[in-house]
């Protein structure tokens, strides 16, 4: 149905993705990019991928183009939330499309990569990112401390503070 609507062939990954579910939320759902966006400096939030229905999902990017006034051309609308939207771009293919970023408040389009395929390899979630390195630096800190407080002789335990007699 959507590939004879927009006369492309929809990424295999995709259409993988889908007959998982069609569409919905994403458990991975951020996307480094190099370039700065409303979002942030380094990524964008991908958390929603849409699906296919009659008149919903991917069936709604000619709605969405003229809602928000984005003007390119040859696109599949496969996320977003009117402020900015994730695209495939088929500027100049049928079967190969890129992946962008739209900007309806800056009107700018950014390429996130060059396929769907690479976009589901770069994609992670906040956690993964960010988690394990702030964990790693709060224990790195606590040690420190520790070892500060030994070699100093002091021990607070409990509320009472114990000077250690380490001569």
């Amino acid at each position: 149905m959507a590939e004879a609507t927009f006369g492309v062939s929809l990424p295999a990954s995709y259409v993988n993705v889908l007959m998982e579910r069609n569409g919905g939320y994403l458990k991975k759902d951020e996307v480094p990019v190099n370039f700065v966006n409303d979002w942030a400096d380094d990524h964008i939030l991908f958390d929603h991928l849409y699906g296919i229905s009659q008149d919903e999902g991917i069936m709604e990017t000619e709605y969405l183009r003229a809602e928000w006034g984005i003007e390119k051309d040859n696109i599949i609308i496969i996320g977003g939330d009117g402020h900015a939207f994730i695209a495939l771009d088929y500027e100049g293919t049928t079967t190969n499309p890129k992946v962008i970023y739209i900007s309806t408040e800056t009107e700018k389009v950014d390429l996130i990569c060059n396929s769907f395929d690479e976009l589901l390899q770069i994609m992670y979630t906040a956690e993964e990112e960010e988690i394990k390195p702030r964990a790693k630096g709060k224990l790195k800190n606590i040690l420190t401390i520790v070892i500060l407080l030994v070699v100093c002789g002091l021990i607070i335990y409990k509320g009472y503070t114990f000077i250690l007699d380490v001569s």
